[in-house]
């Protein structure tokens, strides 16, 4: 094999592998480089919801162009560079930061005519369904009742084999003396 085919080889080897890490990577959406801060930018962004439409907590929406989640996103990375802690943070998203919202530079996205409309919510709050799906217990009902429901058709299974006569007892059923009169009867009506 030539060279020439070894480099294509090896570029095509390390785009197999590192494509797929490339398109399965979750993008944080932040600017903050301190890990401490990306972590619990990422904790949070996973605790609220996106409120484009997506139903995505605001770290997995990845809508491109005009969308909620880049001033949300824009607001809780300056918030947590100001030293706020993840429970006013969250209050504040859920009941609004008051009139300092107009006034913080955390917001200054939300301040542009392109979002505009998402100052009140931010002044006044998005409310209780700014809260993504884990932070309600919605997901747990529901894995609670599907494996309930999972274990109710397997009882259900396991029962209904168990009253299923087995091949030898089907043969079984009727008694020596009842098969003889039977066959008796068949021979004599087939004269």
């Amino acid at each position: 094999m030539s060279g020439h085919f070894r480099a294509r080889y090896a570029i095509i080897a390390v785009l197999a592998i590192l494509l797929p890490g490339a398109v399965f990577a979750q993008s944080a959406h932040s600017r903050l480089t301190d890990p401490a801060l990306l972590k619990r930018f990422d904790a949070l962004s996973h605790k609220l919801m996106c409120t484009c439409g997506c139903n995505m907590p605001l770290r997995n929406c990845n809508h491109t162009g005009h969308c909620n989640a880049w001033p949300a996103r824009d607001a809780l990375d300056k918030l947590l560079m100001a030293g706020l802690s993840d429970e006013k943070i969250i209050e504040g998203f859920k009941n609004g930061f008051g009139p300092d919202a107009e006034k913080s530079e955390a917001f200054a996205m939300a301040k542009q005519n392109d979002y505009a409309y998402m100052m009140k919510q931010f002044r006044d709050g998005f409310g209780a369904q700014i809260m993504s799906i884990p932070e309600s217990n919605y997901l747990g009902t529901f894995s609670v009742l599907g494996a309930i429901l999972c274990a109710g058709f397997v009882a259900l299974f396991i029962r209904s084999r168990r009253k299923r006569p087995k091949n030898d007892e089907k043969l079984n059923l009727l008694d020596d003396k009842r098969r003889e009169e039977l066959l008796s009867k068949l021979s004599s009506d087939q004269r």
